[in-house]
Formats: structure tokens, sequence, C-alpha cells
């Protein structure tokens, strides 16, 4: 039976005979091989992005909840890039209805952030193909790398 190196520390010694790193979208990819052993490593280097993310609109969602005044606190276009883009990083999709319910934003002033965030081209909107009542949003890759930079920028929580 072949065993996999054991992890010491920080480190681990691994004796394959090939190793090739390709980088996709946001995903880290490594094909380790031994004779007849094949590991695919994937890791996710927005893993700490998108745990800023959920704990961000956690926080959000508790202060909104706690004050007993749904919208107060506004920042709707803030609430909606993070929706999106824990949505985005949790492979789900959101209808444009859906955006903000829980921030208890009216849903006119969530339509007109959307169009405005589609202006600057950081979100997009795309029919249902199977329902032509439903339209979802998405982040476009320059909404997706605004996240990932502002997320940074703000740290690890906790």
């Amino acid at each position: 039976m072949n065993r996999l190196p054991q992890h010491h520390g920080s480190q681990a010694r691994i004796d394959f005979c090939k190793c090739s790193i390709l980088v996709g979208r946001n995903v880290q990819r490594s094909n380790l091989f031994r004779k007849d052993v094949f590991l695919e490593v994937v890791v996710d280097i927005e893993a700490g992005a998108l745990q800023t993310a959920k704990a961000i609109y956690a926080i959000r969602r508790r202060r909104d909840s706690a004050a007993g005044f749904r919208g107060l606190f506004g920042e709707p276009a803030w609430d909606i890039l993070l929706e999106l883009y824990i949505a985005q990083k949790s492979r789900t999709e959101l209808q444009v209805s859906s955006v903000c319910i829980e921030a208890g934003v009216p849903s006119t002033t969530i339509l007109r952030w959307i169009a405005r965030l589609e202006r600057d081209g950081l979100v997009y909107r795309e029919a249902d193909r199977g329902d032509a009542r439903r339209r979802y949003v998405r982040l476009t890759s320059e909404g997706h790398a605004l996240m990932v930079r502002l997320l940074g920028a703000i740290g690890p929580m906790g």
C-alpha cells in the first residue's frame, strides 16, 4: 500500500515524479503523480475573502435586527456587492427580486442601485432561459475583482 507523506509542522516532503500547477479562475490546481498514486489538490485562494464577506454580511444583518428598523443603516451598493460575491463563491444564482431582501431595502432602491452598478460595469443582469419572467444578477469580472480587493483590504474578521 502506498502512503502519502506525513505533514510535519509547516512543511511536508513529497517525492513525486511530476508536479504541475494550473491557475484557473481563482483556483489553483496541483496534480501530483507517483507511479500508481494520483492526487489532485484544489485550493480556493479566495477562501479568506469569502469568510470575510460572510462575516461582514452577518454583522450587518445582526446590527439591523438589533436596531429594530429595517433599512436604517443604508448602504445598498455594498449589501448588493457582498450578497452577489457570496452567491458567486457559493455557486448560487440570485434573482433580481431576491437581492437584499434581508437588508430591508425597498425594491425600488435595490433596482436603482443594480442599474447604477450595471452602468459602472460591476454587475450584469441576465434573463432566465427557461422562464422569461425571471432575471438573474451577477458580478462581472470587474465587480468580482473589486470585491476581492476590498475584502483583502479589510482583512480577516475574528
